[in-house]
């Protein structure tokens, strides 16, 4: 599934090339567009379409110059529609270059199996990190997508606009802690992490946490 990743802008956001060559897809690209661009240009893939995992302007700023670019459509979470259409602290966005992004032209659907650039992407609804969160699980490869929601040792923050504590714990807990197996794990920030080592480790929901999770 996965093709390549550039981790990109002040906060080191993780935007990813996934797909089918040529066709792909560009996730959550939050800063850097023109790096991406000359990328993916220089590799002859395609883009088909751009996938938000959730609406925070480190992950879209850049959406607008994409779809320009290869003239694709955004497909994000309908709950976060509120954060692409209002202005997220202007300071940031003049940090990031971020233009408006493009009103999506699909939004994910808690459990359905998305295909996308030869891909199927199962989504898997997240709140908690924002409303609308979701992480996009490939199950051939055995990986999952899992945007803010939760990283290696770490979990998403809760104290921006729509966030909440005890969503994100129920989310991780019942959503991804529950799914049967090990998974490669790609967040939106810092570095791959599987779902076990997770389940056993991460400080606040792991096992080390709280043993009686299960």
């Amino acid at each position: 599934m996965l093709l390549a990743r550039f981790t990109v802008g002040p906060f080191a956001e993780n935007c990813y090339v996934v797909g089918s060559p040529p066709e792909v897809a560009v996730v959550d690209p939050g800063a850097e567009g023109e790096r991406i661009v000359a990328a993916i240009e220089g590799q002859g893939w395609r883009p088909v379409a751009i996938l938000l995992t959730h609406g925070h302007l480190d992950h879209i700023a850049h959406c607008a110059q994409l779809c320009e670019r290869f003239g694709v459509g955004v497909w994000a979470p309908r709950e976060d529609l509120f954060l692409l259409e209002s202005p997220q602290m202007p300071e940031l966005g003049a940090m990031l270059g971020a233009r408006p992004c493009p009103a999506p032209e699909r939004f994910w659907e808690d459990g359905e199996t998305a295909a996308v650039a030869g891909l199927e992407l199962t989504v898997i609804h997240t709140p908690g990190h924002t409303p609308g969160g979701v992480c996009l699980l490939h199950e051939p490869s055995r990986s999952i997508l899992v945007g803010d929601t939760l990283f290696h040792r770490g979990i998403g923050r809760t104290d921006l606009p729509g966030g909440d504590y005890a969503t994100l714990e129920r989310s991780i807990r019942r959503r991804l802690f529950t799914l049967d197996g090990d998974y490669t794990l790609y967040p939106g920030h810092g570095p791959e992490t599987s779902l076990e080592d997770e389940r056993r480790s991460n400080p606040f929901f792991g096992e080390s946490a709280d043993p009686g999770w299960r």
